[in-house]
């Protein structure tokens, strides 16, 4: 498809943010998680920019759909799911007999599998209308934002792995997540968009990156209220 290889081109690049950010989060020291974090944050900038590429340019098919899939399952699942085992899991262990075994592999890995999970399900029943479970790319943002916000002494072990576990539980619930891209792209164009745009990047150069993770927070509980007010409205009729 003539033009097609533009907005995939935006999508691998998302694919190999991904993997070099595997790569600095192995590194070990803080400036690699630091790097690798952000690594992550732009991927899911390019994730946003290539869907709204291919509808544009009228180029979106399936070789576009899986590719991204696949990128997703990487950049938003393995990537995070290592850098948070690397700076938080690392140090939990459980004693099997006489073997410690690293209760924090267990704990990471289940991060991708509903990553993977959830981008599958994606593919087979994808809507235009909200999402059903956490958007992959939300959760492996919220994951990245962590090192860049909570230093690692900061918070109990024990809680920030109940909380990743929980996010990861988000990605294959039936919880509905309206589409932030498309509403803005639908109803802010123009100079109201580069407007937004600017305010965006004022925000994070005055807040850093506390400001993008409050922005991430307020779009995960909207979800889960939303979801919450439903049951309690469908528990009354």
């Amino acid at each position: 498809m003539k033009g097609a290889w533009i907005p995939n081109t935006l999508t691998l690049g998302n694919l190999a943010c991904g993997f070099v950010s595997i790569v600095y989060a192995g590194f070990g020291t803080w400036e690699g998680k630091i790097v690798a974090a952000v690594l992550i944050l732009l991927a899911a900038l390019l994730d946003g920019l290539d869907g709204q590429v291919a509808r544009r340019l009228g180029v979106e098919g399936p070789m576009g759909k899986e590719l991204d899939s696949l990128a997703d399952c990487v950049t938003f699942g393995v990537s995070p799911a290592y850098l948070t085992y690397k700076t938080y899991l690392s140090g939990i262990t459980l004693t099997l007999g006489a073997h410690p075994f690293d209760l924090g592999i267990l704990i990471a890995v289940a991060f991708p599998v509903c990553a993977a999970y959830r981008l599958a399900r994606f593919n087979v029943k994808s809507s235009p209308g909200p999402f059903t479970g956490l958007p992959s790319p939300i959760a492996g943002s919220l994951a990245a934002l962590a090192p860049l916000t909570i230093p690692a002494e900061a918070v109990p072990v024990p809680l920030f792995a109940a909380f990743f576990l929980f996010i990861g539980f988000l990605m294959v619930s039936t919880v509905s997540y309206s589409k932030p891209q498309s509403v803005l792209l639908k109803n802010i164009q123009g100079l109201k968009l580069a407007g937004l745009v600017v305010l965006m990047i004022l925000l994070v150069l005055r807040f850093r990156f506390r400001i993008i993770l409050l922005a991430i927070l307020l779009y995960v509980l909207s979800g889960l209220v939303s979801y919450v007010v439903k049951v309690i409205e469908n528990r009354r009729y």
